[in-house]
């Protein structure tokens, strides 16, 4: 198992308000609506979501695996800001001392030598931090409402099916999958089994034609407040049964308001453009 399991994405909003035709197509049922309306409320409501100019967060994710293979660095260390309104981003890596851009629907990179498409990697965790409110995002379909365990928890969560109808995002794929783990007494959500669509990564992984990598499980262990918005700040990640750690996460410095710096945007000398495909290959 190799360090590219650090697995960020995200999509242009919508309104919360839904009327009878659109509310139908994106919940399969009105149980459905009530339980992913009130997860949205518990992790802080959509208005104030939306109305947060930025999201930016320290991401260190550290691989127990890449321990046992020589050569690879199990710690990834990644600043991240996004402005919420246009989905653009830049990364710093200070321990690669690696750059990434996203500007609109262009990817580029200094100094990258990362195993993750930088197209992939743009907006990967952001998407996973802000799962919650990105239900709303046109093109999402919510299936009906299940129960699963989840490993080391004694007790029955509510499943949601996310999935799309189109290509939400850069790095993200038609054929990519959440099904939300909602804590039925808080309805927080207490993780997600994701599967990935992306072709890039899937030829570099070896899999099959017609199959996706995945799915994989994460685990939110401890939730923070920031500006009324309530995020996973520790987490784990391992296959559905629970039967090994492929990795840990930890969030720090989370916030909604840092400013964000435009000149990050204007391409420098030597950035390299990445040109891979979310489609196979």
């Amino acid at each position: 198992m190799s360090q590219r399991l650090s697995l960020l994405l995200v999509f242009v909003l919508l309104g919360f308000g839904t009327s009878c035709s659109s509310a139908q197509s994106r919940y399969a049922t009105a149980e459905t609506q009530r339980v992913v309306e009130r997860m949205i409320e518990a992790h802080g409501g959509l208005d104030r979501w939306q109305s947060a100019p930025t999201m930016s967060f320290d991401n260190i994710f550290f691989n127990p695996f890449a321990l046992q293979a020589e050569g690879q660095d199990p710690w990834w260390v990644s600043h991240e800001v996004i402005d919420q309104q246009t989905r653009n981003a830049y990364h710093d890596w200070p321990v690669n001392e690696a750059t990434l851009t996203l500007r609109g629907n262009e990817v580029w990179t200094t100094g990258w030598n990362l195993g993750n498409m930088p197209r992939f990697q743009a907006l990967f965790f952001y998407y996973f931090l802000n799962l919650p409110w990105l239900t709303q995002d046109d093109g999402v379909r919510l299936g009906a409402v299940g129960t699963r365990e989840l490993p080391g928890f004694d007790k029955q969560y509510l499943t949601v099916l996310m999935t799309f109808t189109k290509k939400p995002a850069v790095g993200k794929t038609a054929e990519d999958s959440y099904l939300l783990i909602i804590d039925p007494d808080t309805y927080l959500l207490q993780g997600y089994e994701y599967s990935i669509g992306y072709g890039a990564m899937l030829d570099m992984f070896g899999v099959p034609e017609g199959q996706l990598f995945g799915p994989m499980l994460r685990i939110h262990d401890l939730f923070t407040t920031v500006d009324g918005l309530v995020i996973p700040i520790k987490m784990h990640t391992m296959p559905p049964d629970g039967s090994t750690t492929y990795g840990h996460h930890i969030i720090l410095n989370p916030s909604f308001s840092e400013p964000f710096d435009d000149a990050r945007l204007e391409k420098p000398a030597g950035a390299v453009v990445d040109t891979s495909s979310p489609e196979r290959q």
